[in-house]
């Protein structure tokens, strides 16, 4: 029967595709995109892409996440469209971190019910974007 034939063929294509995207990649329009990424170098982040092939773009990471950070002169933060949070292990270095560069920012902490509750750091970046470091507990 073809009908039942193309059925199995579109769900063995279906599993070989769940597995084809990897990794999260979002890429940041930014005016200054070395700014940037000296901001999040401060948060233990490393330069995993700068080269000569693409000289408006940078991007930055570390074995759990990666974003580029892409120069565009007409970047406007405000019209982001989406919270940019980053899930961190140790919201209390992050803090520090603040601390140390001399950044402003805004600690909130949220309690979702009466057994959970997390902190989250609210600072602004070069470009103007509020990014928002949350508090990933193992427990």
């Amino acid at each position: 029967m073809p009908g039942s034939w193309l059925r199995a063929g579109r769900r063995a294509r279906l599993v070989v595709m769940a597995t084809l995207i990897t990794k999260l990649l979002p890429i940041l329009h930014v005016r200054d995109p070395h700014a940037e990424r000296d901001f999040y170098l401060q948060f233990g982040l490393r330069a995993t892409y700068e080269g000569p092939e693409y000289p408006d773009f940078l991007a930055v990471g570390n074995d759990a996440v990666e974003f580029g950070l892409s120069r565009r002169s007409q970047a406007d933060p405000t019209e982001i469209g989406m919270t940019w949070q980053l899930g961190v292990s140790d919201i209390d270095a992050v803090i520090e971190s603040c601390g140390q560069a001399g950044l402003a920012f805004h600690v909130t902490v949220e309690q979702p019910r009466p057994d959970w509750s997390y902190r989250t750091v609210t600072v602004r970046s070069p470009s103007g974007m509020d990014v928002m470091f949350e508090e990933q507990r193992a427990d």
